[in-house]
């Protein structure tokens, strides 16, 4: 099992916060003999969501740039691997406020969130909270 997200209790009491449950944590996803695994599964009976959602800080990187491509590319290798085993439930990258302010508002970050259509929850992490979801 991975190394949690710094963030990783942080990004659960927000969500709880928001009116989310947390259904697991850890979601081990099988592809052949390849293991992988996804941070969250959290859901919101009163509006009928399921999501998934990996978790990452964007902080003390010595390069912004290469943080962001292992980022992405994990997006789109999670996404690919959903999409393979047919499991229709939305994935989301949680980011703090200072992060998607930072690199993920500069245009390069833009630009590949577009091209990979990546959903973002971004989270408050001093007040614990669910600052904005982007779809």
């Amino acid at each position: 099992m991975p190394a949690r997200d710094r963030y990783h209790n942080v990004v659960i009491r927000a969500l709880k916060k928001g009116g989310w449950a947390i259904e697991a944590e850890q979601i081990y996803l099988v592809l052949a003999e390849r293991h992988l695994w996804i941070d969250l599964r959290a859901s919101k009976e009163s509006e009928n969501r399921v999501i998934l959602i990996e978790i990452k800080g964007f902080e003390n990187t010595p390069s912004p740039i290469e943080y962001l491509a292992e980022v992405m590319g994990k997006y789109v290798l999670y996404q690919t691997v959903l999409d393979y085993l047919n499991i229709e439930i939305p994935l989301y990258l949680a980011v703090p406020v200072a992060a998607y302010k930072g690199i993920l508002n500069e245009t390069i970050s833009q630009e590949v969130a577009q091209r990979v259509n990546a959903r973002f929850m971004i989270f408050d992490p001093l007040l614990e909270e669910i600052v904005e979801w982007i779809h």
